[in-house]
């Protein structure tokens, strides 16, 4: 059964989605706890109030997208990529995103406490208002984006790159980050702004 014929059913819990190609959809108050979106594509869909605690969702394609009021609590976005797309009070918390891809998304008022986002990117992306306390973005890049109102607080920055991006009212206490930091932030008093100068070697 496929996904359209299981959003009659009310029961998409633990499904297997891989593959799906979804298009002009508005979703909303749905819950899709462990269900699996293996290399699925979806563009110009709303999602609104959708509950996708603990899904696996490899390789998919977003575009277009825009999430409201959403929970990725512990989703495994592995090699992901989101373009064009737009989030406002969405929860990532302990979600996996290792190289997934935000391209030209706008983030907004969101929760990434706790993910791990490994080699992962924001491109072209404005975030305002995001918590990444505790998360882990070791080697991600972010470029030509534009972060204001961001907690750093305790994450793991390092080998971390904001080339070309600007950076307004950052919170980094206890942030661990190699070299000097491209912000006036909040830093931890044991580690002042322009004492960051480690040689990258963990």
């Amino acid at each position: 059964m496929n996904f359209l014929e299981k959003v009659k059913t009310k029961d998409l819990t633990e499904c297997d989605f891989s593959n799906e190609v979804l298009e002009g959809l508005s979703l909303e108050g749905l819950s899709l706890c462990f269900s699996t979106f293996t290399c699925a594509s979806f563009k110009n869909i709303t999602f609104k109030d959708i509950d996708f605690t603990e899904c696996f969702v490899p390789e998919a394609d977003f575009v277009n997208c825009k999430f409201v009021n959403c929970n990725f609590e512990r989703v495994n976005f592995q090699r992901t990529t989101f373009e064009k797309c737009y989030f406002e009070n969405c929860s990532f918390k302990y979600a996996f995103m290792g190289l997934t891809k935000f391209i030209s998304c706008d983030i907004i008022n969101s929760n990434m406490e706790k993910a791990q986002m490994l080699d992962g990117a924001f491109v072209g992306t404005h975030l305002k208002n995001v918590n990444f306390k505790d998360a882990i973005l070791k080697g991600s890049h972010f470029q030509e984006s534009s972060l204001e109102d961001i907690d750093f607080i305790n994450t793991d920055l390092r080998s971390v790159n904001f080339k070309s991006s600007t950076l307004k009212n950052i919170k980094d206490v206890e942030a661990k980050f190699y070299g000097k930091k491209p912000w006036g932030g909040v830093s931890s008093e044991n580690h002042p702004l322009d004492e960051y100068n480690s040689e990258g070697v963990d």
